[in-house]
């Protein structure tokens, strides 16, 4: 379960992310104020931070969400970091990442968004699992591709791979096409529902998967879709 640390002043938005992050399985702390972040990150150090630049409402008004993370850096955190900010100018977000910024996110922000922003950097720093196992199919999300036992492998594209992880991590769960739409296409202007129908036929190809018996990726006619397979 990935640890996450939420610096934000507004106790709405942070009951909001909160809420969803737990839901997405996460081991969620929070944070007001750089000093309740600094005393967090020494009780729970965490996997991923996600800091609001401005922080006018917390208890510390005078430190910002760069003040937070150079602290944090300062005590030996080594994990990324995604700032939260409504400032676009381009001095702001090369300050960010002079700081140690990993990403950012421009408010208002979708809560889809940041979790595939938060799952990204999580792969990318090695918080994020790749090689899932079930009965004779692997699927090794590293390096693009699912083994059958006693056959050959299925490449996948760099969306089928994105799609498929997405699938994964949230197995269980109905994934609407909104959803995916903005999980894996970020919203793209170009991009129907039929793209992600298109996408989960390949998907289920490559997994030798059953549409009317399945196995892997079972379909809501009307909603969307849900991945069921049990790993072992």
């Amino acid at each position: 379960m990935p640890r996450i640390l939420f610096v934000e002043d507004e106790q709405a938005v942070l009951s909001t992310v909160e809420r969803f992050f737990v839901d997405q399985g996460f081991d969620v702390q929070s944070a007001r104020s750089m000093t309740e972040a600094i005393e967090s990150f020494q009780r729970f150090p965490p996997d991923v931070v996600v800091l609001d630049v401005m922080l006018n409402e917390g208890p510390e008004p005078d430190k910002s969400g760069f003040d937070v993370c150079k602290s944090l850096r300062d005590e030996s955190y080594e994990g990324p970091v995604i700032f939260l900010t409504a400032r676009t100018a381009e001095q702001d977000k090369l300050l960010g990442f002079e700081v140690g910024a990993d990403d950012y996110v421009t408010k208002p922000f979708s809560l889809h968004e940041l979790k595939a922003r938060v799952d990204a950097v999580l792969r990318r720093t090695g918080g994020a699992r790749s090689v899932y196992r079930f009965g004779p199919v692997e699927v090794d999300l590293d390096n693009y591709v699912i083994r059958h036992e006693g056959s050959d492998e299925e490449r996948l594209s760099n969306r089928e791979q994105e799609l498929l992880r997405y699938l994964i991590e949230h197995r269980g769960k109905v994934l609407p096409r909104g959803e995916l739409l903005t999980g894996i296409w970020r919203y793209s202007p170009n991009v129907t529902t039929r793209t992600v129908d298109t996408h989960i036929l390949n998907v289920r190809k490559k997994l030798r998967d059953d549409a009317a018996s399945p196995r892997f990726i079972e379909t809501l006619h009307g909603v969307g879709y849900r991945f069921i397979a049990q790993e072992g």
